[in-house]
């Protein structure tokens, strides 16, 4: 039996993938009087961190080097859009269950995000996450460690658990946070897929199962 689950937050826990794109959208029209295409969004922005998304940006017209305060802005877009859309803004189903059965049988959890400071607030808040996570055991983008696929933030996660890499199963859902997963050296890595049919997004055994939701996640999946 593995001794801790860490969840990757955005796409395996909260399907925020429309609203996200969205905000981004918001952000390319203002800046760069274009549409961006669902194509684009998968390929430069999605599951990657504000720092990598912003030197894209700055890609796309060298001329207007835009600071940190573009990918502020976008997240205050996108917080707003969720606010806008409280009917959708929930967990995966299982989530709950997951956590109330993982926390009940002693099993320490973490939650690893590339998210910033302020997206933390929100989801900590709407969610309600003070029921099973202690502030230190939500690591975020902070900006002092490389983001995914280092696998940094998911090694800052085993530290805070004492418990060695091992031990502990990851969950992700994009190609960068399973490379972040895998090279932490964690036990066992499942990605959550939103499509049912979706397929292992690494070659090889490096993904243990993929899953649709989580329901029944446990035990089954830290046997």
């Amino acid at each position: 039996m593995y001794k801790a689950v860490i969840f990757d937050f955005n796409g395996t826990l909260f399907e925020d993938y429309i609203f996200q794109e969205e905000a981004w959208r918001t952000i390319v029209r203002k800046y760069f009087n274009r549409d961006m295409s669902s194509a684009e969004f998968l390929e430069s922005f999605y599951g990657l961190g504000n720092v990598d998304i912003l030197a894209y940006l700055n890609s796309l017209d060298p001329e207007k080097q835009l600071d940190i305060a573009v990918t502020d802005e976008k997240e205050q877009v996108y917080r707003q859009i969720c606010l806008d859309h409280p009917e959708t803004v929930h967990f995966v189903p299982g989530v709950i269950e997951t956590f109330e059965a993982l926390t009940a049988a002693g099993i320490p959890i973490a939650i690893c995000t590339a998210s910033e400071i302020t997206n933390v607030e929100f989801y900590y808040k709407f969610f309600h996450l003070e029921r099973w996570f202690p502030s230190d055991r939500i690591i975020y983008d902070d900006r002092t460690l490389p983001i995914k696929p280092a696998p940094d933030i998911y090694l800052r996660a085993m530290t805070r658990m004492k418990l060695a890499p091992c031990d502990c199963v990851i969950c992700e859902d994009s190609k960068n946070g399973l490379l972040a997963a895998v090279a932490s050296g964690a036990g066992r890595v499942i990605q959550r897929q939103e499509d049912p049919s979706g397929k292992p997004l690494l070659d090889g055994d490096q993904i243990y199962a993929v899953i649709h939701d989580f329901i029944d996640f446990y035990p089954k999946y830290l046997e």
